[in-house]
């Protein structure tokens, strides 16, 4: 068996494969031309980066330092407008300016509050369009404070326009127009408070128990039984029953009428009706008084029928009688 045979061939045989050179050659040659670009490019990525980083930082840094300066400038401001320093508040305004800070509704709110605490209703609405006329959109705190001005000073017609004015900024008016009313009331314009009151109750607003009773009990006091009833029939409509507390209100105008059937009639109602509507002594008292102070005729057989009712009723209350 012939035996195989591996042939060397030698190093200097023409068959020896060339080794591509200029190959290699050129991909060095790309290799590093084309490193220095990467270079620039990762550089200029770097540089653009930081860049941006530092304008980042800048505006976080002037965004604070403004949230600082606009807090000490507040500060002052409220503090000025509490002391009713109504000149110190637009002096406070006037640097916010100055100093490149645009006065927000909380500052106008606290330049109508300076003028309110002084009782300054020109100034307080001089403020306030002021605040209009930059385009803001003044706090709710804001009418209402001049709602509150003007009810204490008696100045319906000045309130009901504030409240004209929320309406068209879509606010709810209902707690200003409760402001105002209870405002009216308290300065003694009771005549106007029954007026704005009647008109929200007119427009759907629903007061607060308290406003029923105070407007029911105020008006009875000065004998004004036809707007206390109107009120009470409106109380009735917005789902609240009138009480004892309400028909007694009612009770005491109708004692000093002259017409001792009127008073009567609204205690067979209370009588009849149910247990919130129930008399008391108070009840049984004014009914007395009705018939004792009527000057037509003789009351006192049925003043006598009421004491049975008045005994039968409250066993342990004595009546008291006012001549």
């Amino acid at each position: 068996m012939a035996g195989i045979s591996i042939h060397y061939l030698p190093f200097n045989s023409k068959f020896t494969l060339p080794i591509p050179r200029p190959s290699i050659s050129r991909s060095i040659k790309a290799s590093v031309s084309s490193q220095p670009r990467k270079t620039r490019r990762r550089k200029q990525t770097q540089q653009q980066q930081h860049q941006l980083k530092t304008a980042e930082d800048d505006g976080s840094m002037a965004s604070g330092t403004e949230k600082v300066l606009r807090l000490v400038f507040m500060e002052e401001l409220m503090e000025r407008a509490r002391n009713a320093d109504s000149k110190g508040v637009s002096q406070v305004i006037y640097d916010m300016i100055a100093a490149g800070l645009s006065p927000g509704p909380r500052s106008f709110h606290g330049f109508v509050v300076s003028h309110v605490l002084n009782r300054d209703n020109d100034g307080a609405m001089h403020a306030l369009r002021r605040e209009l006329s930059e385009g803001l959109r003044p706090l709710h705190e804001t009418f209402l404070a001049l709602v509150r001005l003007f009810g204490a000073k008696g100045l319906a017609t000045r309130g009901l326009e504030i409240l004209a004015a929320m309406e068209k900024l879509k606010y709810d008016i209902r707690q200003a127009w409760l402001v105002l009313v209870e405002e009216l009331v308290r300065s003694n314009h009771l005549e106007d408070a029954n007026k704005v009151f009647l008109k929200g109750a007119e427009g759907g607003l629903r007061a607060t128990d308290e406003i029923y009773d105070l407007l029911i009990e105020q008006d009875c006091k000065v004998g004004d039984h036809s707007n206390a009833l109107t009120i009470a029939y409106e109380m009735e409509a917005a789902g609240r029953m009138a009480t004892t507390f309400h028909f007694n209100c009612l009770l005491s105008v109708q004692a000093t009428c002259g017409i001792p059937e009127i008073a009567f009639a609204t205690f067979e109602n209370m009588e009849y009706g149910e247990d919130h509507m129930k008399p008391d002594t108070e009840t049984y008292n004014w009914v007395i008084q009705a018939y004792t102070r009527a000057e037509s005729y003789d009351r006192v057989q049925d003043v006598a029928e009421l004491l049975g009712m008045m005994v039968e009723d409250h066993k342990r209350v004595q009546p008291n009688f006012v001549g």
